[in-house]
């Protein structure tokens, strides 16, 4: 099935390809899956990026280090895992997106 979009100089309908849209926890921005990193809950109940391994487990989705302020802040991650994460550690999630250590504050 392919989503029909508008926005040609002639009012023709362009089609795109299904590709698919997540939100991200942080901005809320909708962005297509590929473009964002998910993450998961590992054994402890802590969120944690998914190891390049597909896990089969509910997930959620930041754009990238910038966002995870917004979405801790948010209290985001209780809402996305449906109650099932514990405290969150904004700093060992930071470096895993990508962050330089200490550099969460």
């Amino acid at each position: 099935m392919r989503r029909r979009t508008g926005g040609s100089p002639r009012g023709m309908k362009v089609e795109q390809p299904d590709v698919p849209i997540r939100t991200c926890l942080g901005c809320g921005r909708r962005r297509p899956k590929a473009e964002l990193v998910r993450l998961v809950l590992d054994a402890s109940g802590q969120p944690t990026t998914e190891s390049g391994r597909a896990i089969q487990a509910r997930g959620a989705y930041l754009c990238g280090p910038g966002c995870l302020k917004a979405a801790v802040k948010r209290k985001a991650f209780g809402r996305a895992f449906k109650g099932r994460a514990r405290s969150v550690d904004p700093e060992r999630l930071w470096v895993a997106l990508g962050g330089e250590v200490g550099g969460w504050r």
